[in-house]
């Protein structure tokens, strides 16, 4: 993980220096609830409301780099074939990703856009049972952007899939007491929302 988080870092220096505008970006979305499958059971991260920051460095007229920092409190739980057991809890999503975004003006205020995210997420659960994990994630994005030509402020509506890449690897442990038997659970979870940035050109 901290070879990814180098990567990351070099990247963003690297375009950095290469800006030709900086925005500040805000992220609002509702994320919907996505179930999914593990190697003796099944589990479930609810919906909820899912906010962020970002830093976008224009490089041309279409196309970006984009560090962008996501999180999504909600619920979830697991369940256990083997011991017909279930946990539930509160949990924290944390998502840090670095994306490249192309833009495709179909008008003077009106463009549409692309992105393709890679980084990590940090799954912070609230329960004794279950321990934070930092694991590989990607996502993409697609959407519009409003943006006036002598203005500062812009708006986007986006759709975005973001994947959790064995999100739970390792870090949920089901027992049965006496016998010492239990499992491990990995998975891969995909998550779907629906929002908007409101964004601020600061260069």
């Amino acid at each position: 993980m901290k070879q990814i988080l180098t990567i990351i870092a070099m990247l963003f220096a690297v375009q950095f220096a290469s800006a030709q505008s900086l925005t500040l970006l805000t992220f609002e979305s509702y994320s919907f609830p996505d179930k999914f499958d593990t190697s003796y059971g099944y589990g479930k991260i609810e919906d909820g409301f899912q906010w962020g920051v970002g830093l976008e460095y224009g490089i041309g007229e279409e196309n970006a780099v984009e560090l962008i920092y996501q999180q999504l409190n909600t619920q979830g739980y697991v369940y256990d074939f083997v011991t017909d057991f279930e946990v539930r809890t509160d949990i924290a999503l944390s998502y840090i990703m670095l994306g490249g975004t192309r833009y495709h003006p179909v008008s003077d205020v009106v463009s549409g856009f692309g992105s393709i995210d890679l980084g990590m997420v940090i799954a912070s659960p609230d329960n004794d049972r279950f321990s934070s994990v930092s694991k590989f994630a990607w996502g993409v994005r697609g959407g519009i952007r409003i943006m006036p030509p002598t203005s500062r402020v812009s708006f986007r509506l986006h759709a975005q899939l973001m994947s959790a890449v064995q999100a739970f690897g390792g870090g949920i442990y089901f027992g049965t007491g006496g016998a010492g038997a239990g499992a491990t659970t990995y998975s891969t979870v995909y998550q779907f929302n629906l929002g908007g940035s409101l964004n601020l050109r600061l260069k």
